[in-house]
């Protein structure tokens, strides 16, 4: 008899289970439902382009009116814009209820140019390749002593592994001088020299630094040397020694 009982409550707790596991996906089920009848994108708006238009990025981000505002992969559309569209460095995909997606671009432009196979390769500053173009735009830096590997456009700059050094510190001595507002003073930058780190600035400089600077420090260094000369001084301006600047005039 007390065997019959526990069998009779197992089979209810077995019900049980199951009864809440079918109440479970039939709510589930209803919210999906939900989510696809009713959070359909019926607008695609766009900010913080200039180079490519609207409908550019729109294209390239796979995104269609009519899009589910919840079931969609925004991070995978975003991805899609950053990979086919070389100019745009960042791109964020937002939902804004009840029926709008909001796409967000950060574009860039060529910072520096760097040879590779085929030809030189336009670069952002933070090493994203942007086209293989033999023409420098206006504040576009000439790199020299370094070469790239496999480039690729919208793919990141890479080089030999013996010389990744250089390119980090060349990708970081454009952030901070674009920081600073002294990139367009950067004319050209040598990554040949083992010994040291040099470009030249402003026309009238060569810049000495080592390959471990704090790039930032120096760079207000070299802005407190380059102000306190006068403006017809020309020639070396070495930021080697660490705490002290020397100007060798031409």
């Amino acid at each position: 008899m007390a065997r019959s009982r526990s069998t009779r409550r197992r089979r209810r707790g077995r019900f049980s289970f199951l009864l809440k596991l079918l109440c479970f996906a039939l709510v589930l089920s209803a919210m999906v439902a939900a989510l696809t009848l009713f959070f359909k994108a019926d607008v695609i708006l766009v900010e913080g382009n200039a180079r490519y238009t609207n409908e550019q990025i729109i294209e390239a981000s796979g995104l269609q009116i009519g899009d589910n505002l919840y079931l969609m992969n925004k991070y995978a559309h975003a991805q899609e814009i950053f990979r086919k569209l070389p100019y745009v460095e960042r791109a964020a995909i937002n939902r804004k209820l009840p029926d709008t997606l909001l796409i967000e671009v950060h574009e860039c432009a060529a910072a520096a140019a760097v040879s590779g196979q085929g030809g030189t390769w336009l670069m952002s500053v933070r090493g994203k390749l942007l086209e293989q173009s033999d023409k420098l735009p206006e504040n576009c830096v000439k790199v020299s002593g370094c070469l790239l590997v496999d480039p690729v456009e919208s793919g990141e700059a890479t080089v030999a592994e013996e010389e990744a050094y250089k390119l980090e510190v060349l990708k970081e001595l454009l952030l901070e001088a674009e920081k600073k507002n002294m990139l367009s003073n950067v004319d050209a930058v040598d990554l040949g020299d083992d010994s040291c780190l040099q470009f030249s600035y402003a026309g009238r400089f060569t810049v000495k630094l080592p390959w471990n600077a704090d790039i930032a420090y120096k760079l207000e260094s070299l802005a407190t040397v380059v102000d306190y000369l006068e403006l017809n001084e020309t020639g070396v301006i070495n930021l080697i020694t660490d705490g002290k600047a020397s100007f060798i005039p031409e």
